[in-house]
């Protein structure tokens, strides 16, 4: 049955234009630095491997694709890890010090890459380890802004995750092209990209240290007073204001009714929690979302770019990385304007739907391309070939409009407080162990079916246009605390009983006073 998608109303106080300041831009923009680490390896380490530098050093003859795999999946293995101890981590500590210590840890990673030398367990070392930090940060970052952001510009405010996801993204393609052509092949050559990635590692250390934690945690954990101080400060009002108070309230009823309705403490007590009716359709929402983001084929192109613009045509080592690094830039400015100025405007649902389907049609027209043509035989490009070319930035396109960043705000702002950190944590595993079977399975698709690979892409965008239009509710302009009405958590009837109780109440008190008059 198709959920509604407007079942519940937000809050009851207009929102003042002083809630919309500098503060929460700023708080989103430093700790989305947490998101430039993530972008940045995503998209360097394969060109990196590529340089004849690396592969002088680290002693790679023949065929690499065993040292390769490893690199890349020990970082998305340490990633898996990560996410999933960030939710205890988080939700001890605070989201500000378990970012801060997942910068530590990432940093740490990458200075053992750096200084490897040619050693490859220390380089192997130095990837699970900054894959911790990675991990990390992909659960923390966007659960973190989300609870920090007013309702109404939520999407916007996470939605720099995203973006700065993207710009590491561009960076990682376009460095590795630039030290091939303007650098002597030496072992600075390839020492440089892993360096650079301590820069957004250490600008997200020293600027978490300046930020608050999230008032929902201060809610949690210091009560009521230290969290609605911090929640005026970053709305930019004083602590009495009706729309502070209003916020508040939502937050520690929720925080109240969790405590007085959960049995005990710790993993067990949250899991059980997971499975109640509300809770438990939002994990499953949660983690399809994710299933379909990496099935959408983007992170195929991310890895194996080179090899995939091969296969439809262009040859030449400086033209797949030349064609890469465009690639790079299309997705960051599709991103960006997806990010802050349409996500918050036409919703969630909308842009999943729209988006999966012109992906779909690109997939299948490459695919099909692909198949009919075999382009990688030709000597050159063909005009099919361009067309092709033209279709995967289209495809990038739909995909930064969709799935590159709605999951993220979406699944960071589902779930009620008691189990938001486990909750994101279990999406964002997802999210990685689907990267790792992507990075494994990819070449081997390339290479025994083809262009099939392409329709396998296609055909899962298709079937995500359904299960969003029959599964997904639309969260735009909710504020979080009214997601269990939303999705019939086990709130959402005390919610409605009290709701019921005051509407009366303020009906009886009109009809007195209309008596007394």
């Amino acid at each position: 049955m198709r959920p509604s998608r407007h079942a519940v109303e937000p809050m009851s106080v207009e929102t003042p234009r002083e809630v919309y300041n500098y503060r929460v831009y700023l708080l989103a923009i430093v700790s989305s630095f947490g998101a430039i680490i993530f972008g940045y390896d995503l998209a360097f380490i394969g060109t990196t491997l590529a340089l004849d530098s690396f592969k002088k050093d680290f002693k790679l003859h023949g065929n690499t694709d065993a040292f390769s795999a490893n690199i890349v999946s020990l970082l998305q293995a340490g990633c898996f890890f990560g996410s999933l101890a960030a939710a205890q981590i988080g939700d001890k500590f605070g989201r500000k010090w378990a970012l801060i210590m997942a910068g530590v840890i990432f940093c740490v990673g990458s200075l053992m890459q750096t200084v490897s030398f040619g050693n490859v367990p220390v380089m192997f070392t130095g990837r699970a380890v900054g894959g911790l930090g990675v991990g990390a940060a992909s659960m923390l970052v966007p659960l973190y802004i989300a609870e920090v952001s007013p309702p109404k510009i939520r999407g916007r405010l996470v939605g720099i995750y995203e973006i700065g996801v993207q710009a590491g993204t561009c960076v990682g393609f376009w460095i590795n092209y630039g030290l091939k052509i303007n650098m002597k092949p030496s072992t600075s050559q390839w020492m440089i990209p892993f360096a650079i990635q301590l820069i957004p590692g250490g600008i997200l250390i020293i600027g978490m240290l300046f930020l608050p934690d999230s008032p929902r945690w201060y809610a949690r954990t210091k009560g009521r007073e230290v969290a609605t101080t911090v929640l005026a400060k970053l709305r930019n009002l004083p602590a009495e204001h009706p729309y502070v108070q209003e916020e508040i309230d939502r937050v520690i009823n929720q925080i109240e009714y969790e405590r007085e309705h959960t049995v005990g403490k710790g993993l067990v007590a949250e899991f059980k929690e997971l499975s109640k009716p509300g809770n438990r359709n939002r994990i499953a929402i949660g983690v399809m979302i994710f299933v379909f983001m990496q099935m959408a084929g983007s992170n195929a192109i991310n890895f194996y770019s080179p090899r995939i613009f091969k296969s439809i045509g262009l040859t030449g080592s400086s033209t797949g990385l030349y064609a890469t690094g465009i690639y790079g830039i299309v997705r960051f400015i599709a991103v960006v304007i997806a990010m802050a100025f349409v996500v918050d405007r036409f919703g969630r649902t909308k842009m999943l739907m729209y988006g999966s389907a012109l992906m779909s049609a690109c997939m299948w027209y490459i695919g099909g391309y692909v198949l009919s043509s075999n382009p990688s035989a030709a000597k050159s490009i063909s005009a099919g070939g361009y067309a092709a070319c033209t279709l995967i930035y289209i495809y990038a396109i739909g995909f930064c409009f969709s799935w590159a960043g709605v999951p993220w705000i979406y699944c960071s702002e589902i779930f009620p407080l008691r189990i938001r950190g486990i909750g994101m944590a279990l999406c964002t595993a997802t999210h990685w162990l689907m990267n790792f079977v992507i990075a494994r399975s990819v070449p081997y698709m390339i290479t025994n079916i083809g262009g099939g690979t392409y329709f396998v892409f296609a055909s899962f965008l298709a079937v995500a246009v359904l299960f969003v239009f029959f599964f997904v509710p639309e969260t735009r302009g909710l504020d979080m605390e009214s997601m269990d009405e939303l999705f019939g958590g086990p709130q959402a009837g005390a919610r409605a009983g009290v709701r019921d109780i005051d509407e009366e109440k303020a009906a009886t008190e009109t009809i007195e006073r209309k008596e007394v008059v």
